[in-house]
This record gives C-alpha cells, sequence and structure tokens, in this order.
C-alpha cells in the first residue's frame, strides 16, 4: 500500500508541475519587464524636530537599584543638572563589645566605583553631610528629599578612576566622630540598626564641582559603607577592619533647571520647542525629562511617480551629535518611537520592520572607520511610511524616547541622554531614506 502511495503523489505532482509550465511564458512582461526595473533612494523627504518635557519620577531606592550617583553637568541649551544621593548604613555583626585590647586608626566612608560618565580629567569634589534624622522605611524616588546638614562632615578631591580596578573612593570622617562611634560600640550602647541610626542617621552626599561630571558609586556590601580601622594592641599589633554596610535604604536625587536655556520655554507637556532654537539639536533623557518630536509635515502630500513600483526599505537616521567619544556621557543604547498627539502623549508603538509585526526601535551604532566621529541609531519604518505613501493611513507626530525596560530605569540610564542632530545639522544630519523600485 505504501508504495502504491508513493507512486500516486509522484503522479499529482507531475500533473501539478505541467500545469505550472503551461502557457505563454512571456504574458506580463509588457507591464513591468525586470531588465527595467532600478532600484534608487531618496533622502530628501522633510523631516522636523523638536524637543517637549515629559517629566516623572522613577524609584531610585530599594535592592532593585544597586548604584547611587553624584555629579553636576551644565549644558547652554538644555541648563543645569545636579546629582546628590542618600544612604543609611546598617549595624554589622561583631565581638568589638567588652574589648579593652583594640585601639581605632580612622573612619573611612568607601565606594566602589559604578560608572563615570563626562569630564575624568578634572579633580571632582565630593561632599559628605550627615542627615536631620534618621530616613523612614519607604520608596524614594528622583523627586524625593530628606534634609541634611548644610555644613559637610568631611570632603574629598580627586581624579576619578572609574578603569581602576579595585579601587575605591574614599572620604575619611572626622577623628571625634570616629572616636565616638568607636567607644560606643566597645561600651556596648550601640549594638543594632535602632541605637546605629539614632547616632548616625546616615549621609548626604554632593558635590560641589563645576566640571560635567556624574560618578555612579556602587553599594555592594562587601566593598562600599563605612569602614572603620583598627588594630590590636599585641606585640604584632595585627590590623582589622569593621565594615557597616550601605544597606537598601539609599536613592538618588535628580535636580534639573532650565531657566535661561531655549528650553526654559518648557512648562507644560504640550509645549514644544524647536531644534533651530536649540543649535539644531533636541533631546532625549529620561532623568531630564527630555524626548524629541520628529514631524513629516509633507508626507501625507507625497508625490507618486507613475513608473513608482514600490517602497522596497525606509530608514530613520538619526544622528548623535557628539566630537569625541568623550564628549558628553555615553548615548542611550537604545530609542523607541511612539505615535503621539497635540499633548506629547503616548498612543502606540510606531510598527517597524517590513511586516509591522515588531515596534521600530533603534540602537546605537558607531562607526569605527569614518574620518568624522560618526554615531546614529537607524529605525526601520518601511511598514509604517509604505502605509502612508499607499495612502492607506496619515503621517502623524512622533516621539523619540528611551524604552521602558521590565525591570525600570537604572540609574545609569537616567543620567544618559542622546543629543541628536536635525534635518540641517552639519556632519550629524537627520534623514528619513527611502529606498524604491521604479521602471525606466
Amino acid at each position: 500500500m505504501r508504495i502504491l502511495w508513493y507512486a500516486g503523489l509522484l503522479w499529482l505532482a507531475g500533473i501539478v508541475l505541467s500545469g505550472c509550465q503551461s502557457g505563454d511564458l512571456n504574458v506580463g512582461q509588457s507591464v513591468i519587464n525586470p531588465q527595467q526595473l532600478q532600484v534608487f533612494s531618496l533622502d530628501s523627504v522633510t523631516v522636523r524636530s523638536s524637543t517637549v518635557m515629559r517629566t516623572d519620577s522613577f524609584l531610585t531606592s530599594g535592592s532593585s537599584e544597586p548604584d547611587i550617583a553624584v555629579g553636576y553637568w551644565k549644558d547652554a541649551q538644555t541648563g543645569q543638572q545636579t546629582v546628590q544621593s542618600f544612604a543609611a548604613i546598617d549595624y554589622p555583626a561583631n565581638s568589638l563589645v567588652s574589648q579593652t585590647n583594640f585601639r581605632l586608626d580612622s573612619l573611612v566612608l568607601e565606594f566602589g566605583y559604578s560608572f563615570v560618565y563626562g569630564d575624568t580629567t578634572s579633580t571632582f569634589d565630593m561632599n559628605v553631610s550627615l542627615l536631620n534624622r534618621p530616613m523612614p522605611a519607604q520608596y524614594y524616588y528622583n523627586t524625593s528629599s530628606v534634609g541634611y546638614a548644610a555644613k559637610p562632615i568631611a570632603k574629598r578631591s580627586f581624579v576619578p578612576h572609574p578603569f581602576s580596578g579595585t579601587r575605591r573612593i574614599q572620604v575619611r570622617m572626622p577623628d571625634s566622630l570616629a572616636q565616638n562611634l568607636f567607644d560606643k560600640i566597645i561600651s556596648g550602647e550601640i549594638s543594632n540598626n535602632i541605637n546605629l541610626n539614632d547616632f548616625l542617621p546616615g549621609f548626604a552626599i554632593t558635590s560641589s564641582s563645576t566640571a560635567n561630571t556624574f560618578i555612579g558609586l556602587s553599594t555592594s556590601s562587601t566593598v562600599s559603607g563605612l569602614r572603620m580601622y583598627y588594630h590590636d594592641t599585641d606585640l604584632n599589633r595585627t590590623a582589622a577592619t569593621l565594615l557597616f554596610p550601605v544597606t537598601s535604604l539609599h536613592f538618588t536625587k535628580i535636580i534639573n533647571d532650565r531657566s535661561g536655556t531655549p528650553l526654559s520655554a518648557l512648562k507644560s507637556r504640550s509645549d514644544i520647542v524647536s531644534s533651530s532654537l536649540t543649535n539644531n539639536t533636541t533631546f532625549v533623557s529620561v532623568g531630564s525629562g527630555l524626548q524629541t518630536r520628529i514631524e513629516f509635515p509633507y508626507l501625507n502630500n507625497f508625490f507618486r511617480p507613475e513608473n513608482l513600483a514600490d517602497l522596497n526599505r525606509a530608514l530613520l537616521v538619526v544622528s548623535s551629535v557628539r566630537l569625541d567619544r568623550r564628549d558628553n556621557y555615553p548615548p542611550l543604547s537604545s530609542l523607541q518611537l511612539y505615535q503621539t498627539n497635540n499633548q506629547n502623549e503616548f498612543i502606540a508603538s510606531i510598527p517597524g520592520g517590513v511586516s509591522g509585526g515588531e515596534a521600530a526601535s533603534g540602537n546605537y551604532y558607531v562607526d569605527p572607520l569614518a574620518i568624522l566621529f560618526t554615531d546614529s541609531y537607524t529605525i526601520d519604518l518601511t511598514y509604517y511610511i509604505g502605509q502612508i505613501i499607499k495612502k492607506k493611513a496619515l503621517a502623524q507626530p512622533l516621539l523619540l524616547a528611551a524604552p521602558t525596560p521590565s525591570g525600570g530605569y537604572t540609574i545609569r540610564t537616567l543620567l544618559q541622554r542622546s543629543a541628536l542632530g536635525d534635518q540641517l545639522k552639519q556632519n550629524d544630519q537627520l534623514q528619513l531614506k527611502l529606498f524604491v523600485t521604479s521602471g525606466t
């Protein structure tokens, strides 16, 4: 039976193939001759861009955010951004109670590097102040505030070394504070988190630097915290340390001030500042509350030539404005387009790719072979633009923003930004490139 089944299948296939070969194979060649088709690109489509505001609060506390940050950034177009951090410490297990053979050496606030953005050649000034009272156990955001002493108890000036391996940032505390804490631990007066935080409520970490630098501080319990250095009074003078780790009770505050800049006109979400007012540049920054609005004002009236066969591909190329790899902090690794309205609200993700099944997004790319420093995002809009050209959809304003990760934004992402050239920006031009097929 199986032999007869295979024979029948082959006989049927023969009929189908012979049917496919029958008829005039030249039919249709007079409509579109493949020999006369040409693929060419158009990059003259008008694209307008502007900067809009989308302020929001983001969680910067808890175990989901392992880093804090400190620093300052000032830009003639976007204004000033100040970053401060606040942290409490935990009481660690130890055997110092009632010991009389130990002597204190120093008390040092230590942090490992997480990241550094901006100027790594200038001196960075870090200030440490005491909090006015213990921080309540609650969620804290980039807009949260806690009170702290106006006068720092300790300062440290240093040149950042983010790629120094295990090197840490160390700020020595006053000897009087160190001795007082040491004595209270020896006496047993401080023996848990409650009486530790009553004595030492926590720290505010700020900067008085004017160089554009952000430093990310790791809060890893193995490398960061308040470290007490002491030694045994025996003949060997054995050295030891006790680390009061930074707890999950820490957060970063971000303060934005756009006064005196073109973007000071952004008062509400519906406000728009044209790229022509910001040196032919727009911005995307989560922590600064900035997004880029993109419009194709004449695409609805796109003239479709008679010899246009089809749109092969539509690419939106968005270039980052940078002079070199050290200019500005690294741009966001990816951007995503959203359809918007007059209030600059997210309506829907823009479909991208030839199938229209995925959201239109672009990853950051640096051309290592370019003579000029070039880096850009390329976003595939073939499906979206094709629908407009075919008069099946209208061109709507779009928002270019940082995609929202499933686990929320990290401190690193909040502080990153992309400065983007508009259509008139020399060397960093915004372009919508259309690749079409036409008959000659």
